[in-house]
């Protein structure tokens, strides 16, 4: 190879190089982060410098941070040129990423009374009793004013920030770029 094919070769990756950078790595590393995101929520807790495992809710059902899955399904990122951006547009998902304690306004609204009981099914027991079943229906509404409340949102990071940053991640990052450039540089 002579001098002048090295500098054209040269010059051909630098902007490979350049063009990956710029354009390649910024979806690849997103992409990383969403998996890396979503297997925080398989596994119920921060993956940074230790695993901190989030402190269960009292709910009923559904694992903690994932009642209907919005929260975990709304992440996504933006990409600039060489940057890539980590949102969740979901309004709550700051308070529960970063933890929130303070004095919240409720507005005023109407909130619904529902009894029992039970109905006949038109269907028979072998005795000639009916068969019963209980439902729910709503019986009233109650107005409930605007007042303020105290609350405490205990921190589940899920989603790594600026102050909070993942080795996990930064490692599996590190290891893709690797692997690029060295294929870039074949």
């Amino acid at each position: 190879m002579s001098p002048e094919e090295f500098s054209r070769a040269l010059e051909t990756k630098g902007r490979e190089l350049k063009n990956y950078a710029n354009n390649r790595f910024p979806s690849i590393s997103g992409n990383i982060a969403l998996r890396f995101i979503n297997g925080n929520f398989r596994a119920g807790g921060f993956q940074g410098q230790s695993f901190d495992r989030w402190k269960k809710s009292n709910k009923k059902r559904g694992s903690t941070l994932v009642d209907t899955g919005a929260l975990r399904a709304d992440n996504h990122y933006t990409t600039q040129p060489g940057q890539t951006t980590l949102k969740n547009n979901r309004p709550y998902a700051k308070s529960h990423n970063e933890g929130f304690q303070g004095t919240v306004n409720v507005k005023a609204h109407t909130r619904n009374k529902y009894s029992k009981k039970k109905v006949g099914t038109g269907r028979f027991t072998r005795n000639g009793n009916e068969r019963m079943q209980t439902v729910t229906y709503k019986s009233g509404e109650g107005t409930v004013k605007a007042h303020t409340r105290k609350m405490k949102i205990p921190k589940r990071q899920f989603m790594p920030t600026n102050e909070r940053d993942s080795v996990v991640l930064n490692k599996a990052i590190e290891r893709q770029v690797a692997r690029d450039i060295k294929e870039i540089m074949q």
